[in-house]
Formats: C-alpha cells, structure tokens, sequence
C-alpha cells in the first residue's frame, strides 16, 4: 500500500504537539531550564508552518507571499533549534544571526518570486540557509571537546547532518534532476525523512539533558564541593579508570601533603578565611602538578597525589615543587596577606601492591617525621625490601 503525502502530514503535525506537550511539561518541572521552551517554540514554529502546508501538493511551489510567511516559520525553528543548543552548552547567544537566519529563508524566497527569479534559484537561496542554520546546530555539538561530549549528543547530531546533507542534496536535485524533485513519491520521502530527522533531534535533546545531569550527579559524588579537587571517592573511580586503560599495575609515588598549622588559622581568621586557604592551596598544587599526575582532597586540610612514573628522586623533587608552590607566596585574606606552609610525606608503591594502602601508610608515617623535624618540608618514606631467600650451605 502507498504511502498518503497527506496521512504523513498528519502524523507529522501529531508528532510535533506530542514533543512540544513534552518539553513544556519538563519546562514546569525545571523551570530553570529555559531551552525546553525555547526547543519548544521552535517545535510550535514548525507546527505552524505544518499545518499553514496541510494539502499542498508536494511539488507545486509556493507564491511569493504564502511562501514568505511558511519558510519564515520552518527558518525561525531551525534558528531557535541553534539559540537553545547555546543555551544548554552555556554559551552567549548571537541573536543577530538568529534573526537573520530566522527571516532569511522565507524573505528572501518570497522576494525572488516576486521578482520573477526562476524557481530552482529561489529554491537554492532556501536551501542554502537552511542548510547554514542545521549547520551551525551541529557546529554547537562539535565544538565541546570529544571528552566531554555526551554520548546522546550524537543521536541529535545526526539529524542536522541529516537535514543539512538534504538541503545541500536538494540544490543539487534541482538544478541537474529537477524532474525527480517534481515527482509525486519525492513529497513523500522528503517527509518521511523530515519525520526521522526530527525524532532524532527531539528524542536526543531529551536524551542528552537527562544525560548531562546523571554526569553532573556522578561528578558531584566525586568531586569535593570546596577545592573542585576529587574526593577519595574521586580517586579511587580515576585510579580504577586508569587501570582498566593501561592493564597493568598501580606503580609510582604518593604524596600526602598537610597544611601546616592550620587550625589556628581557622582559630584566628575564621572558618571562611580557613576554607579560602584550603581552595588557594588545592589551585596551587593542582597548578604545579605534572601532566598525568592526580591530586585530591583527602580529608580535612590534607590532600593526596598520585605521581605516575615516580621513583624516589622524582617524588622528591615534585613534593619540593609543591612545597614552594604554596609557601612562595603569601595568601590573600580579609584581615591581610598570611604565609601558609605544608608538610609532605612521600612513599614509592612497592611491587605488587595492587591498592594504594600501604603506600598511603608509608606517606603518612613521612608526614608525621616532616611535622616531627619542624614542618615545612617533604620527606620520603622507602618500603622495606623484599627479604631475600637464603641459599643452601654446600
């Protein structure tokens, strides 16, 4: 049984109200997330355009002044598709070019057919911005580094690269095939295609926000609120990452470093001044870290690295970058400029050890001897070696 051009109008229609119902349901529930009424309006400007295109025939085209009004609409959904994706991406909005690509497709198009202009032009100028607005909704995806991307973003990337492949393979269409763009069964792919772009776009941006704040949740869990540092459990799930990467065991140095003498500046300068250190003192130490190393709350006012690739000298050396790091300059507070030190003890990872335990053990006894010898300096703590077996007397 054929496909109805106008059953697929219908279902299109039906589709939109369902997803526009959606977001402006999640819209009450979060207010705060203004995109879902902006992904809402642009739903409502295509069901606009939808329901202003019920009965025309596929491949008639449209007057100068009806095509104006309708290509406006389908321009200001794709535009505000663009302005909500810089919302949830956080970015400032150019609401120029918004406007622009809003009015552009339908003024343009309703003012070359006024003129006279042939119609595959007019439909080149359409397509061209159209395919420049689904463009630059993909760009907004693109441009958060793969890293951080979310897996659910590509599933709404793939319905503007679908959509602006279409636009671009249109032009084409028009000006070396135009006798299959006139076709009867070309109306309907075109819609069954607008259709399967659509629900990817609308069912990716449900998606990916919910996505965003599973992520954002899991970061909170790991993430220690204070120094933006992770927290043990931090650590532990990063060491764990690196070592399903890397398949072998956990090797290198630990670091346990201690702000020195830190309760009397909460005693003298308050909690808040306390809380300011404890961040100025987590920025240094991330800032003065090497590459592949980890640095996290620990606890209280002591924090704890990770050195890959480390053996006792590199330990050595890294704790004393640490350690000028944060008593080099003095720290910023309300009552005045406060010099700030830390203690560090250091520890090797002994072959196989498969936790950071025992490491930790030993970093902690260095720690005590460095408070214990006057504060303000890192010393290392060795394992014991293996004891060796003892060979038979001939």
């Amino acid at each position: 049984m054929p496909l109805d051009f106008g059953t697929l109008q219908i279902a299109s229609i039906v589709s939109r109200i369902a997803f526009t119902s959606v977001f402006l349901v999640t819209l009450l529930r979060h207010p705060r997330e203004i995109y879902f009424a902006v992904w809402a309006s642009a739903l409502v400007s295509s069901l606009a355009a939808s329901f202003l295109m019920l009965g025309d025939p596929p491949a008639v085209p449209l007057g100068a002044a009806r095509g104006a009004v309708i290509y406006v609409l389908y321009g200001a959904s794709l535009a505000v598709s663009w302005v909500g994706l810089r919302l949830f991406h956080e970015r400032p909005l150019h609401l120029p070019l918004a406007v622009m690509l809003t009015l552009g497709p339908g003024l343009l198009y309703g003012g070359l057919m006024w003129l006279g202009v042939p119609v595959e032009w007019c439909f080149t100028v359409l397509f061209g911005i159209l395919a420049v607005s689904t463009s630059l909704c993909a760009v907004e995806i693109l441009r958060t580094p793969a890293k951080e991307r979310l897996w659910t973003q590509y599933t709404v990337l793939s319905g503007f690269v679908g959509y602006t492949a279409v636009f671009l393979a249109s032009i084409l269409v028009i000006h070396f095939a135009s006798e299959r763009l006139a076709a009867p069964e070309s109306g309907v792919y075109a819609l069954l295609f607008d259709q399967w772009c659509g629900v990817f776009i609308q069912v990716g941006y449900l998606a990916m926000v919910s996505e965003r704040a599973h992520v954002r949740i899991s970061r909170l869990a790991d993430t220690d609120p204070l120094t933006g540092l992770p927290n043990r459990r931090g650590l532990a799930a990063a060491l764990d990452r690196r070592a399903a990467t890397r398949n072998r065991a956990l090797s290198g140095a630990l670091l346990v470093i201690d702000i020195d003498h830190f309760k009397s500046i909460n005693d003298t300068y308050g909690h808040e001044s306390g809380d300011r250190v404890l961040a100025d003192v987590a920025a240094r130490l991330q800032n003065a870290m090497r590459a592949d190393d980890i640095v996290a709350r620990w606890g209280g006012e002591e924090f704890l690295a990770v050195l890959e690739r480390a053996d006792g000298a590199a330990a050595v050396i890294v704790a004393e970058r640490l350690r000028e790091a944060v008593s080099g300059r003095s720290f910023a507070l309300d009552r005045g400029p406060v010099a700030v030190t830390v203690s560090i003890g250091a520890s090797l990872v002994a072959a196989g050890e498969a936790k950071i335990d025992a490491a930790v053990a030993r970093a902690d006894a260095a720690l005590y001897a460095a408070k214990r010898d006057g504060r303000n300096r890192a010393v290392l703590n060795l394992p014991e070696p293996a004891p060796q077996a003892r060979g038979r007397v001939a």
